[in-house]
C-alpha cells in the first residue's frame, strides 16, 4: 500500500484492476481510495499459438491467465508512470529516484542515482529508461540466477497502449518454452 510513502514532488493515483470473478470483493478496494478497473483476461486463452502455454496458462503462477491483467497498467497513458503492485507488497520510501530516472530527459543526471544490478551489461543499455523491474532469484536454483525471470508483483512502466498490445501478442504467439521460459530464454 502507498499510503506509507507519500512522495513530497510526486503525486499519485491507486488503481485496482479486478478481474470479472471477484468483482463482488472490489468494494473493498474502493473503501481503501482505490479506484476500481474490471478487466477481463487481455487475451483468450484459446488463442494462444502454442500448444504448451495455451494448455498450461491456467495452472502457471497463483493466478494462471488472470495474472496478465497486470498489462492493463500500460494503457493508464494519462500517468508518466505506472507502478504496478501485487497486494501483499510494502513501500517503506518514495519512488523519487525512479521516477525521475523515467521522467527526465537527462537520464545521466536523474538516473545516477539508481542502483543498478548488472553494471557491465547497463553499458550497452539505451539511456531511456521505460520500465524498472526486479527479478525472482527466488524460483531459480543457486547457480541459475542469470536466468532469473522477471518478479510481476513489482513492476514500474510509462503507460503505451503499443507496449501493451505488443505484451498481449508475445502472450499469444505462445513462444514460452516449458522449463526455458519466453522464447526459450
Amino acid at each position: 500500500h502507498l499510503a506509507h510513502a507519500q512522495s513530497n514532488k510526486y503525486g499519485f493515483q491507486m488503481y485496482a484492476f479486478v478481474h470479472p470473478s471477484a468483482k463482488e470483493c472490489s468494494s473493498a478496494m474502493s473503501k481503501l481510495g482505490y479506484t476500481t478497473l474490471i478487466r477481463n483476461t487481455p487475451f483468450d486463452s484459446e488463442d494462444i499459438q502454442k500448444k504448451f502455454l495455451r494448455e498450461h496458462i491456467d495452472g502457471a503462477s497463483c493466478c494462471g491467465r488472470k495474472e496478465y491483467i497486470k498489462l492493463y497498467a500500460y494503457t493508464l497513458v494519462e500517468h508518466p508512470v505506472a507502478v504496478i503492485l501485487d497486494l501483499d507488497s510494502l513501500v517503506l520510501k518514495p519512488f523519487d529516484d525512479l521516477f525521475d530516472a523515467m521522467i527526465s530527459e537527462d537520464y545521466d543526471a536523474a538516473g545516477s542515482s539508481v542502483p543498478i544490478h548488472d553494471k557491465e551489461n547497463a553499458k550497452n543499455v539505451s539511456k531511456k529508461i521505460d520500465a524498472f523491474y526486479t527479478r525472482d532469484y527466488n524460483m531459480v536454483n543457486p547457480g541459475g540466477e542469470k536466468y532469473a525471470g522477471v518478479q510481476g508483483g513489482f513492476l514500474m512502466v510509462k503507460p503505451n497502449e503499443t507496449v501493451f498490445e505488443e505484451y498481449v501478442d508475445i502472450v499469444l504467439d505462445g513462444d514460452y518454452r516449458e522449463g526455458r521460459g519466453w522464447g526459450g530464454r
